[in-house]
């Protein structure tokens, strides 16, 4: 076997056919597979962005595999070729249907707040209060030539008016006011907490408050808006509403639009979500302005599950602009094959090209779908090892873990698309659970869960909580104290994000409640990014299985792997480490982390992957051997570093984890 076609065994870029998160880059997306479906959708955008009131939904049909999640990244490639004039998010499926809205605003935020490249540190967020101080100076005949200053440049702009950071919050201040006056039905908390997030001091409790999270009364002031202690569900999903509505009015003002992508609706399990949603698609078609509904989802699925359950209106809303998802023609079976092997093999791509292409066309059916084909290519891979004499069949626990480990790395790399969520922690201890047998209940709490969990006659409760509230979390706290002292003998367990607050020193009541929780032998729990980075993988994976993404090669062909299959993988301690266990309180000095300079850092892997005739190396090795370059970093905290410099070290998934690569042929090093 020749170099190449034995590199391209080594390094398969075939080994995934899922798309992940559509902010993380990975393989290009080959723009002629259903473009006309892409050409309409653009059309429809444009459209809306001249038209901003008329009601528009869309809905995407195909089957698994077809490209619905792949669209979802090129339509994110469109909006990124616009400059984000067109916004893009994509939203995670519903778990809680009385708070509809509010996962919605949570992951058009979410997105809006992603930074918008690789080599950026601004946001969604900043094009559109940019947008607005461009109006501002240009309705200010006094300032006519500032308005002429400004360019289109977002990033300029606010690398200049940060380089004066003490004009910042007089700038943003004197803005957000105009604009609250000269859109008089715009709601003015909103318009606040945009402008805050833009002032750097303040960005990650705006962000927060943009989401929901009630903060303390010390955050509330330095964003000069009102302390809220609490609110009901219903007072926070009509807040939601208002903020989706306000966002549209900002939009529409500027020809602008966003386009929501809504993916993995088969996890919408019953009626009252199914319901839930359609409220949603309810809200943003009548009242939103500029925003845009995509809902991706299989046919048969749609066609006797989710449009029966639908309001008729809505239903016949989505359908008026609906496609169907085809297969490839050859010519793009053929991009699909070159476009990955030149992302890994950029000099000497065309021998092994020549040699999968023929073998390819040789086993493949007629207009297969884009996952038929990577599939078949990572199979023809696979046998070409001469070493064995057949490829072993694996089980559905291996297909499992291997897309968990790769899922658990990609999250990682982009925590910032994964906020703290107490749902998504909360249904990840709940799957976990249901594996070892325990007997679960749940109760619902103002925006926390808590979990009692039993077996053989003992008893668990389990506090979720990702609130930032004082309030909130020293009510967590005495709950937790109020079941153990009502149950002598068991566990109760504080659990939170590695990003969450467990308390301030300023919080007297709550650290009061905290301590009389520790005293009655409460645990708390708050897990390293490595290990929470576990609980979203976990709850990322259960909806992939549920939308029949994760498949696996057997004796009569190739099927969906199932939950029942998940549960069995997840109940072996040997696959699947506890998913809960006390973490040790006192770090020892030689774990704790040591910081390096991030030009430090370059250096060295340049000096590594240069090396390599291929300049890839699995993320394992490459951490190990970063240690010859004076470095010391571990798997996880290389690949969270890789992911912060994706312009330059592309993480790619394999079978045997994470592969670190130096990005084509023009890479900085």
């Amino acid at each position: 076997m020749s170099s190449g076609i034995e590199s391209l065994r080594e390094n398969n870029p075939f080994y995934s056919s899922s798309h992940p998160d559509p902010w993380v880059r990975q393989f290009p997306n080959i723009t002629s597979i259903n473009g006309e479906v892409f050409s309409s959708i653009v059309r429809i955008i444009q459209k809306k962005q001249n038209q901003a009131s008329n009601p528009v939904g869309l809905l995407i049909k195909g089957e698994s595999g077809s490209g619905k999640t792949h669209m979802i990244a090129r339509i994110r490639e469109h909006c990124e070729k616009t400059n984000f004039e067109i916004k893009f998010a994509t939203i995670k499926p519903i778990i809680d249907y009385q708070t509809p809205l509010r996962r919605v605003l949570k992951g058009i935020i979410t997105n809006l707040a992603h930074p918008v490249s690789d080599q950026c540190r601004y946001t969604q967020i900043h094009g559109i209060v940019f947008s607005i101080i461009c109006d501002y100076y240009a309705h200010q005949p006094e300032n006519k030539s500032m308005a002429n200053d400004l360019g289109s440049d977002v990033n300029k702009f606010f690398d200049h008016v940060y380089r004066k950071q003490e004009h910042v919050e007089t700038l943003l201040k004197g803005v957000q006011g105009w604009t609250i006056k000269e859109i008089p039905t715009i709601n003015p908390l909103f318009v606040k907490l945009l402008f805050s997030f833009c002032n750097p001091e303040l960005q990650h409790i705006a962000h927060m408050r943009l989401i929901g999270e009630i903060g303390d009364p010390e955050e509330a002031q330095l964003l000069h808006v009102p302390f809220q202690e609490s609110s009901s569900d219903p007072a926070m999903e009509e807040e939601a509403r208002e903020f989706l509505i306000s966002l549209g009015l900002l939009l529409s003002r500027y020809n602008q639009s966003l386009i929501v992508c809504f993916d993995q609706l088969e996890n919408l399990k019953n009626k009252e979500l199914v319901e839930a949603f359609g409220q949603i698609i309810f809200t943003i078609i009548n009242d939103c302005r500029s925003i845009i509904p995509l809902t991706f989802m299989r046919t048969l699925f749609w066609e006797e599950v989710f449009s029966p359950a639908l309001d008729q209106s809505i239903s016949e809303r989505l359908a008026m602009n609906q496609w169907i998802l085809r297969g490839c023609n050859d010519d793009e079976v053929e991009e699909i094959i070159r476009t990955r092997i030149q992302e890994i093999l950029p000099d000497n791509w065309s021998e092994p090209y020549s040699w999968l292409i023929k073998k390819v066309r040789e086993t493949i059916n007629k207009n297969p779908s884009p996952r038929e084909v990577i599939r078949c290519a990572n199979t023809i891979i696979l046998q070409s090892d001469s070493s064995s004499v057949h490829i072993p069949k694996v089980t559905p626990e291996e297909v499992i873990h291997a897309a968990y480990t790769n899922e658990r790395e990609l999250i990682i790399s982009d925590l910032d698309s994964w906020p703290p969520d107490y749902e998504e922690l909360s249904e990840a201890i709940i799957t976990y659970l249901t594996s070892r047998k325990y007997q679960i209940s749940r109760k619902k709490l103002a925006r926390k869960s808590i979990l009692t969990v039993s077996k053989n006659n003992s008893t668990c409760s389990i506090i979720v909580n990702t609130n930032r509230n004082h309030s909130a979390i020293g009510s967590s706290f005495g709950k937790g104290t109020e079941f153990l002292q009502k149950n002598p003998g068991a566990t109760c367990i504080y659990l939170t994000d590695p990003r969450c607050l467990i308390t301030k020193e300023s919080w007297n009541q709550a650290n009061g409640k905290k301590d009389n929780f520790i005293r009655a032998g409460g645990i708390i729990l708050q897990p390293s990014t490595s290990e929470i980075a576990r609980f979203y993988a976990l709850y990322s994976i259960s909806c992939k299985i549920c939308e029949q993404d994760i498949l696996i090669d057997t004796a009569s062909g190739i099927r969906p792997l199932t939950q029942e299959e998940l549960i069995e993988y997840l109940k072996e301690p040997a696959t699947f480490k506890p998913l809960i266990h006390r973490i040790p309180e006192n770090i020892p000095e030689t774990a704790k982390r040591t910081y390096y300079q991030d030009d430090h850092i370059y250096q060295a892997l340049c000096r590594i992957l240069t090396q390599k005739s291929m300049h890839i190396m699995g993320a394992e090795t490459l951490s190990g051997q970063l240690t010859s370059q004076g470095i010391t970093m571990s798997h996880d905290d290389l690949i969270i570093w890789c992911g912060r410099h994706s312009d330059t070290f592309r993480i790619i998934q394999s079978q045997q984890g994470s592969m670190i690569i130096l990005h084509g042929k023009d890479h900085a090093c």
